[in-house]
């Protein structure tokens, strides 16, 4: 009669301990887990500031088109166009393209797509056309037209006044 309860309330004790100690385990588990997502979201929050960074909200967009101008006529280049084109609007961002047409040396031309590569903003330059060769003053000069692209981030405010018109593209 002594012993037999003391069995049972041992067997109980036992078993409640090896629960504690699985429950223990998991939540050591999910306490590393934790730890490594919050790594991961420093880590996805650290990006997201960098590309930030990358794309001018509209107040820079001006400058930064006047920056690229000035890195072509400091490469030696003529502008012949310079032309900024409407926005094309994506889910999240848009596409900034301007026009540009500039005459000069393929060395120039070359300096100049260089830097433009070196800025710290996103600019991507596409469908290149260099035609009319032709030498002035023993140089051989040509026309270089392109498109050059530049993106901006859309505020929530500006996404929501979009979707609503439907000019977010692929959105």
């Amino acid at each position: 009669f002594v012993v037999g309860p003391r069995i049972v309330e041992t067997r109980e004790l036992r078993q409640r301990v090896s629960d504690m100690r699985e429950d223990r385990v998991r939540k050591e588990a999910r306490t590393a887990d934790r730890e490594k997502k919050d790594a991961e979201l420093r880590n996805v929050e650290t990006a997201l500031a960098t590309a930030m960074t990358q794309l001018p909200d509209r107040k820079e967009i001006p400058d930064l088109l006047s920056s690229i101008s000035l890195l072509g006529r400091e490469s030696g280049l003529d502008i012949l166009v310079f032309r900024q084109r409407p926005e094309v609007y994506r889910e999240f961002y848009a596409e900034v393209p301007v026009e540009m047409e500039v005459r000069g040396t393929y060395h120039q031309v070359s300096a100049f797509l260089d830097e433009v590569g070196r800025l710290d903003r996103i600019v991507n330059v596409s469908n290149i056309a260099v035609t009319n060769p032709e030498i002035d003053s023993g140089e051989l000069l040509l026309k270089a037209r392109s498109r050059v692209t530049t993106f901006r981030f859309l505020s929530e405010d500006e996404r929501e006044k979009l979707a609503e018109e439907g000019k977010i593209e692929g959105g």
